[in-house]
C-alpha cells in the first residue's frame, strides 16, 4: 500500500477558492490579516458539505464538520506537515467550482499547461481496468480520509503506530505469526483464530444460531454470543487488541468501557501475560462492585463524569495518566478501517442469510461492521468473495439491518447508553448511503428501544435458556416493538451479545 501523499495548493487555485468564499459572505467576519480568511473558509465548508446533496458522499462522511483549522493551514503551507491529501484537495476544488470540477477536473480544465504534474492517477480507470486494484484504492482512499479528520488530534506514538501498521500492510505475504500467540490464518474459515489456542477451541462459526419461539413469528433465530470468553461479543474485540498490543509491544491502552470491553480486553491480557496496561476511563455512576472487579483483574480504573462532555482521544489519555500509549475508544488507531475487530463475527452474521437483523447498538462497533463487511462482499461479487462469505449475496442486499439502542440515560439497557457519540452522525450518512446504493434493506437504521419491551425480551430468553442482560437482548425486544409492522414468516436473526462474566471472587 502506498502513502498518501499531500501535495500543495497552487496561488492560482487558492485565488479561485477565496473568490468563491467572498460570494458566501463568510469572509466578512474575520480580520483583515492575510491568512484571516481561514476561520471563516472553515465555516464556509462545513456549510457547503452540510447543504450540497449532490456532493461525494465519500467527502460528506469524512468531512461532516468541515476540515479543521488546522488542515486548511496544512493545505496552504502555513503549517508542517504542508500540503492537503486527495480528499481535502477535492473538496476545495469542488467549493471553489460550486460543485462542478474536482480536483483533476479542476486543473484539466483551467491549469493543464502547468500544472499537469499534480494531476492525480484516475481511480475509476484503474477501477475499471483492474476491479482488485480498483477496491485496494477505495479501501487506502478510506483510510486517508479517517487520517485527514484525525491528523491533528494523534501523538507521536499514534502515528507511529499507523506508520507502523502501513508498512505492514505492504506486504501481501505478512507473516501472522506472534510471538506467543497463535494466529492461524487472517481469514480461513479452516483454520480460524478464536477462541484462541491455548486456553480456548478455535472453531468458525465461534457461537451457535439456533430457532426460538417468538409470538407472532414462525422463523426467529439467535446468534448467540454469550458462550465467548468473558460472555460477550466485546471478547472478539479483545483477542483482536490483544494482537495488536503484541505485534506493536504498545505499553498503555486507555479505553473508556463501562465493564464488558475492558474485562474482557484484561482477560486475554493476563491469560497471555502480556506487559500492556489496560487504563479504563469510567462514568462515576457505574456501579463500585464493576469497578472493583476490573481492579481486582488488573485494570487501572479511573472515574469521571462522562456527561459534562464529548471527550477526545488525548483528552482520554490524559484523564487516564496515559504517557507512553494510545486510546482506542473511538478505535480508528488499531482497526483504521473499521472491520476487523468483528469480521469474523460479521461473516457468521451474514451466512445465516437473515431477511431482517437485529444489533444491540451501543458504541455502534459490530453493527458498522456488519454493514462494512456486508458493501464490500456486494462488491466482491463481480471478483471473488472472501473464503469466509458462505451466504447469498442478493438476499443480504434486500436484508434489513436493524440497530437497537437507548438514549434513556436511566433505561435498564444501561451499555447501550452514551452521554456522546461522536461518531453518530457518520454513522447514520454511511447507512443512507447503503440503503440509497441498495447495498441494505431501505428499513435498515437505528432505533430506540421501548423499556416496555424488554422484560418480555427477558422472558422469552430465559425460557430458552439464553444467558443475557437487557443491553445483549436488546434486539430481541426491538422485535417484539415492531411486531405488527414485520412479516411473521421471514427469517429474523437476534443477535444476543451476552453478559459479562467477571472472575470468581471478584
Amino acid at each position: 500500500m502506498k502513502k498518501a501523499s499531500a501535495k500543495r495548493i497552487p496561488k492560482e487555485i487558492l485565488d479561485l477558492i477565496r473568490e468563491q468564499l467572498a460570494r458566501t459572505g463568510f469572509h466578512e467576519s474575520v480580520g483583515t490579516g492575510r491568512w484571516s480568511f481561514i476561520h471563516g473558509l472553515q465555516r464556509a465548508l462545513k456549510e457547503f458539505v452540510k447543504n450540497t446533496p449532490a456532493l461525494d458522499p465519500q467527502l460528506s462522511l469524512s468531512y461532516p464538520q468541515g476540515p479543521s483549522e488546522d488542515l486548511l493551514r496544512r493545505a496552504f503551507n502555513l503549517k508542517s506537515p504542508p500540503g492537503a491529501t486527495l480528499s481535502l484537495r477535492n473538496l476545495l476544488s469542488l467549493f471553489a467550482t460550486q460543485n462542478l470540477l474536482d480536483w483533476n477536473g479542476l486543473i484539466n480544465e483551467r491549469f493543464a499547461d502547468k500544472y499537469r504534474n499534480l494531476l492525480d492517477a484516475d481511480a475509476d480507470e484503474v477501477a475499471e481496468t483492474d476491479p482488485v486494484k480498483g477496491m485496494d484504492s477505495n479501501m487506502e482512499s478510506f483510510a486517508t480520509k479517517i487520517a485527514d479528520v484525525l491528523l491533528e488530534k494523534l501523538s507521536k506514538r499514534e502515528m507511529d503506530l499507523i506508520k507502523e501498521q502501513l508498512d505492514d500492510e505492504k506486504s501481501s505475504d505478512r507473516d501472522t505469526s506472534i510471538e506467543g500467540l497463535d494466529v492461524p490464518s487472517q481469514n480461513d474459515p479452516s483454520k480460524p483464530e478464536f477462541p484462541p489456542r491455548p486456553f480456548y477451541e478455535p472453531r468458525f462459526p465461534a457461537s451457535q444460531t439456533f430457532q426460538i419461539e417468538v409470538p407472532g413469528f414462525t422463523n426467529v433465530w439467535v446468534k448467540d454470543e454469550s458462550t465467548n470468553p468473558t460472555g460477550t461479543h466485546k471478547a472478539r474485540m479483545a483477542w483482536e487488541v490483544l494482537i495488536k498490543a503484541k505485534r506493536y509491544n504498545i505499553k498503555e491502552v486507555s479505553i473508556i468501557s463501562s465493564g464488558s470491553a475492558a474485562a474482557a480486553i484484561q482477560h486475554f491480557f493476563n491469560l497471555f501475560k502480556v506487559n500492556t496496561r489496560l487504563k479504563v476511563l469510567m462514568d462515576h455512576r457505574i456501579s463500585s462492585t464493576i469497578k472493583e472487579s476490573l481492579r481486582q483483574m488488573g485494570c487501572e480504573v479511573y472515574e469521571t463524569d462522562l456527561s459534562n462532555q464529548s471527550l477526545t482521544g488525548k483528552e482520554i489519555k490524559e484523564l487516564t495518566n496515559n504517557k507512553e500509549g494510545i486510546d482506542i475508544t473511538y478505535r480508528e488507531i488499531l482497526d483504521r478501517y473499521n472491520d476487523n475487530y468483528y469480521d469474523w463475527l460479521s461473516y457468521e452474521v451474514l451466512n445465516e442469510n437473515p431477511g431482517y437483523c437485529f444489533v444491540p447498538f451501543g458504541t455502534g462497533d459490530l453493527y458498522i461492521n456488519i454493514l462494512i463487511i456486508a458493501e464490500r462482499e456486494f462488491n466482491n461479487r463481480i471478483y471473488k468473495h472472501d473464503p469466509r462469505f458462505l451466504g447469498d449475496i442478493q438476499t443480504i442486499s434486500h436484508c434489513n439491518f436493524m440497530g437497537a439502542t437507548t438514549r434513556d440515560a436511566n433505561s435498564r439497557m444501561d451499555k447501550l447508553f452514551s452521554y456522546y457519540l461522536p461518531s453518530l452522525d457518520d454513522y447514520q450518512f454511511y447507512i443512507n448511503s447503503l440503503i440509497q446504493n441498495q447495498r441494505i434493506g431501505n428499513l435498515s437504521g437505528i432505533l430506540d428501544v421501548d423499556e416496555n419491551f424488554v422484560s418480555e425480551a427477558l422472558e422469552i430468553a430465559k425460557k430458552h435458556n439464553i444467558r443475557c442482560e437487557p443491553s445483549g437482548i436488546a434486539g430481541l425486544a426491538l422485535l417484539l416493538q415492531m411486531r405488527d409492522e414485520l412479516p411473521g414468516d421471514e427469517k429474523m436473526l437476534i443477535i444476543n451479545t451476552g453478559s459479562t462474566i467477571y472472575p470468581p471472587g471478584n
